[in-house]
């Protein structure tokens, strides 16, 4: 990115609100539906039931999704100092 563009800035801006905003709070909602399946098949299968992998794999992906977001937005300079207007 080139810090000393500001529209570059100003766009950037906008995606790391965005990021902030909408899709952060969305992916740490679906991390805790994913800890909630989790519970739910440890609960089943303490009950002597079966885990099925068709809740375990995508509870596993929810779960870890706000891991690499976050790492996406480091890359991307979100957390910069030098990322202003």
């Amino acid at each position: 990115m080139d810090w000393n563009n500001r529209s570059h800035r100003i766009n950037r801006l906008k995606e790391k609100e965005n990021f902030r905003a909408v899709i952060m709070p969305l992916s740490y909602v679906g991390a805790g539906f994913g800890i909630l399946a989790f519970l739910w098949e440890g609960i089943v299968k303490i009950d002597g039931g079966l885990c099925h992998p068709t809740v375990l794999v995508p509870a596993a992906f929810f779960v870890a999704l706000p891991f690499p977001l976050s790492f996406y937005r480091l890359l991307r300079g979100h957390f910069s100092k030098r990322l202003f207007a």
